[in-house]
Formats: C-alpha cells, structure tokens, sequence
C-alpha cells in the first residue's frame, strides 16, 4: 500500500513537472521576433518589395532588344494557286509548220507545275533593339528604382510602428494587471462595508439609503472589473494578431517594466528630442523626398512623349517559310525559301487631341503637391510630438500628486487603525479610508500607463527605441 502511494505521488508530480515546461514564457524580444517574422502587414509589405525589384529588372530589359518568334502551319482545303497545264496540240499549232508537213493531234498535256500544295509553314523571327528613345527607358529604370526604395522604406517604417505598438501594449497589459489585482481588494473592502452597512441597518444605526450607496460604490468596481478583463482580451487579441502567436495567452507574457526608462525619456532635452524628429534620414521623409523624385522622372518621361520627337529602334526581321516541314519531310529544303530584312524604324505621336501635353501637366502638379506633402509632413510630426511631450508633462504632474495623496491616505489609515484597535473607531471609517487609498494606487497606475504611452509614441517620432 505505501508503495503504491508513492508511486502515485510520483506519477503526480512528474505530470506537474511537465506541464510546467510545457507552458511557455515569452520576453518582449522574442514577441517582437515572432512580429517581425509572422506579421501579416509585413509579410505583404516585403511582397510589395519583391515585385517591385521585379519591376526595375523589367526596365532594364526594356534597354536590351525583343525577339519575338512567330510559327505557324496552314492546311488550305483549296490551294489558291492551282496547277499549270498546257495542251500540246495548242503549241503545235501557235507554230507555222511547212505546207509538206503534216502535224496531226497528239492530244496530249504538258504540266508545267504541279500546283500549290495543301500545307504551307512558316517562320519567322524579329529583333527589334531600341536605339534612341529621348531618355525614356533610362528615366523609367530610375523612377521604378525609387519606388523600389520606397517600399523598403515602407518596410522599415511599418516594423518600426508595430513595434511601438507591441510594446505597448504589453506595457498596457503590465499596468492593467497592476489596476485588476488592487480592484480585487477594491472589491473585498467594498464587500465589507456593504455587509456592514446591512448589520447597521438591522440594528438602526443606517438609513437604507447609505446602504444603497455602499452597494452602488460596490456595483461601479464590478462594472470596472468587467471593462478591465474587456481591455485585456482586445489587447490580448491584437497582440495575438501581430506576433501570429495564436496561443498566446496573458501568463505566457514575461515583461515587468522599467519605469526609469520612462522618467528619463520625460526628462531628456526637448530640442535635441525635436531635432531627431525632424531630421532629413527619418523613413517619413526619405519616402516623401522619393515620392518628389517619382514626380520628376514622371514628367520627364512625359515631356519625352510629346509630339514629333520619334523613338529610334533598329528591326531586323528572318522568315524562313514552304511548303514541306525542315527535316522532317522529303525534299523540304527545294521546296522552301528564306528572307533577311533590317529596318530602321521611328515612331512618333503627330497628335492625339492634347493628352500628352495634359500628361506633362498632370506630372507637373505633382511634383507640387509631393512638395506640399513633405512640407506638411514636417508640421504635423511637430505637432503630435509636442501632443505627446503634454501628455508626458501632464502625467508626470498627476503621478507626483497621487503619491503624495498616497502618503496622506497611508497616514489616514494608520490612525484609523489605531481608532479602531483602541475601539474609538470604526471599520467602516477604516475601510473607506482603504477604498479611497486604492482608488488614488489606480489613478495612479492609471497615469503610469499614460506616461509610459507617451514617452512610447515620442519615442517612435523621434526614431528611438525605448526597450
């Protein structure tokens, strides 16, 4: 029997063990591995990416000439051309003959062709190699090579953001489970005084209105409660959506932060923190300024299609064609016939109602509205950037009054403890000085989410990483 019970407990704890192992705990670095590796928006994007070195591989062909190979077969139910016969006796009499003489009929048929027979093939292959073209092949190279650069931008850009937001919400997930654990005992106090208030109405010492108040304060924690676990699934959910992690669960995440980091970021220099925001290599204006550039070789391809100004290539054209298939029928090399052709072409547009000239147009505004765009871009970084450094002045001004309300409230609870221990207090005293100690530690982990939102966002403009 004791072996039995041991072997049992055994058993037991080897499941316990493995289970432990199984479950898996994730840094924030590894969920950020996992964002840049199975991130749909990502993933899209470097497909993007892709097709567009495809597209600059493509342009550059467009330098280099086209060969284009045309067969074909034709059966002919009746051959166009038919057979060349001539009669004898016709060409007999066409001649003058001597009266001694005498030519009879022969009734006989010269054939002098066969006729066309049934199946003709043909071949033919075309070279054609563009010699001048007013630059448009080499601006077309460049101007798909900046949309190239763009993308890979883009790419860059994109991480950078979703890593922003990763972390947080992480971070969020961190502050709300601080704010769920001190609604817990929020919830334990405020349970209490409604059992309290219930004993005191019995006994006379209550009206039932203060009842229904303790109970109401005690409704409006539940109601919190719910909105709190409503946050941690949609973030819980977002974040599952961005790593690709579909198994992630709240206990699988190992991140505590370091709340130092934000009070040095709060505390940096300003201008210096502005500078690096709007600095020329930042991805934001490095795709703007590739955007002017797209403009620009766009209206010098246009200005290069306008009237009279003809694109140069050279055609060099081989057919070779019969009626006999190349060396798979009997006499075809007698039977067939070859050409060589060289071309030298140009094309041109005379007129085409103007459009050409409203393409120049069109590409010429723009190249103003890129500009504008860029000019725009400058102006509104300034302004989420100084958005967010009053939301980081803001929540710093509330964080230090919520712990100086903490230690006034901590005061108060120790000489109501005190009250009560002598017996000149009471709990309910004691437990609303509780409650309201609470709400000040979730107002102020509340400012702390604030804060560490921020400083993640100015931290993002300002092309920093924070952790």
């Amino acid at each position: 029997m004791k072996k039995l019970f041991c072997i049992l407990i055994l058993i037991n704890f080897s499941i316990t063990l493995f289970s432990q192992e199984t479950v898996n705990s994730y840094t924030i670095d590894e969920l950020s591995n996992q964002l840049k590796i199975n991130n749909s928006e990502l993933k899209i994007l470097n497909q993007e990416y892709q097709q567009s070195l495809i597209d600059v591989k493509n342009a550059k062909a467009g330098l280099g000439p086209t060969i284009d190979l045309t067969v074909a077969g034709t059966y002919f139910l009746n051959p166009p051309i038919d057979s060349i016969v001539l009669n004898v006796d016709d060409i007999l009499n066409s001649i003058t003959w001597p009266d001694s003489m005498d030519i009879k009929p022969s009734g006989q048929y010269l054939t002098l062709y066969d006729g066309m027979e049934n199946t003709f093939y043909s071949f033919q292959l075309d070279v054609t190699q563009p010699i001048y073209t007013w630059g448009k092949l080499k601006n077309a190279i460049k101007l798909y090579e900046k949309v190239s650069e763009i993308k890979q931008l883009q790419i860059s850009s994109k991480e950078k953001q979703l890593q922003t937001e990763l972390n947080t919400r992480i971070v969020s997930l961190f502050y709300l489970s601080q704010i769920e654990t001190l609604l817990n005992t929020q919830d334990e106090y405020a349970n209490r005084l409604v059992k309290i208030s219930e004993d005191a109405q019995k006994n006379g010492i209550l009206l039932e209105q203060d009842v229904l108040e303790a109970k109401i304060s005690a409704q409006q924690i539940n109601i919190t409660q719910q909105e709190i676990k409503e946050q941690f699934f949609n973030l819980l959910l977002s974040i599952q959506k961005m790593t690709g992690n579909q198994n992630l669960e709240l206990a699988n995440i190992n991140f505590t932060p370091n709340e130092n980091i934000f009070y040095e970021f709060a505390n940096r220099n300003r201008d210096e923190l502005f500078s690096k925001a709007l600095n020329t290599t930042q991805d934001t204006f490095l795709i703007l300024e590739n955007l002017e550039q797209i403009s620009q070789y766009t209206t010098k391809i246009a200005q290069a299609s306008v009237y009279w100004k003809p694109d140069f290539a050279l055609k060099l054209s081989l057919g070779y064609g019969g009626s006999r298939f190349p060396f798979l029928e009997k006499d075809w090399f007698r039977q067939n016939d070859y050409t060589t052709n060289f071309t030298l072409a140009l094309k041109t547009t005379v007129w085409d109602g103007g459009k050409k000239i409203n393409e120049i147009k069109k590409s010429k505004s723009k190249e103003e509205i890129a500009g504008v765009n860029y000019d725009d871009a400058v102006l509104s970084i300034k302004q989420k950037l100084q958005e967010q450094f009053n939301v980081i002045d803001l929540a710093l001004s509330k964080i230090e009054y919520q712990k100086l309300k903490l230690q006034t409230l901590d005061s108060k609870i120790k000489q109501q403890e005190q009250l009560f221990n002598s017996g000149y207090g009471s709990e309910q005293e004691l437990l609303q000085a509780k409650i309201e100690r609470n709400t000040a530690q979730i107002e102020l982990e509340q400012n702390k989410l604030t804060l560490a939102g921020a400083c993640s966002t100015a931290a993002f403009l300002c092309n920093e990483k924070l952790f």
